[in-house]
């Protein structure tokens, strides 16, 4: 009979300012943040946290035309009414929310 582990995983441990990973991530994200703006593309939410930037989804044709060739992943995640749609560039993930569309009976 097979065993059934009922050990939920470790979490993990917060980002910290003494972490070696710590500065190089501080340094991609404030560098894409430039970036984004730079591009006219007004920037909506920071969270380093989540190694998130959220634009809107007015600007996601400049974005795809501005960093095309550093999109290495794109995903897309329903809550409620809003669709969470994100890309990864530098390993970040710049994110933009739109409403879900019912589909005609």
């Amino acid at each position: 009979m097979p065993n059934l582990s009922l050990v939920p995983p470790q979490p993990k441990p917060p980002l910290s300012l003494l972490q070696p990973e710590f500065q190089p991530l501080l340094s991609t994200f404030n560098e894409l943040n430039r970036d984004i703006r730079a591009a006219g593309v007004p920037v909506l939410e920071l969270s380093l946290l989540e190694k998130r930037i959220v634009v809107s989804i007015d600007d996601v044709d400049l974005i795809a035309r501005r960093f095309a060739h550093e999109i290495r992943s794109q995903s897309s995640k329903t809550e409620g009414g809003m669709t969470c749609h994100s890309v990864q560039i530098r390993g970040i993930y710049v994110s933009w929310f739109s409403l879900v569309k019912e589909q005609d009976q």
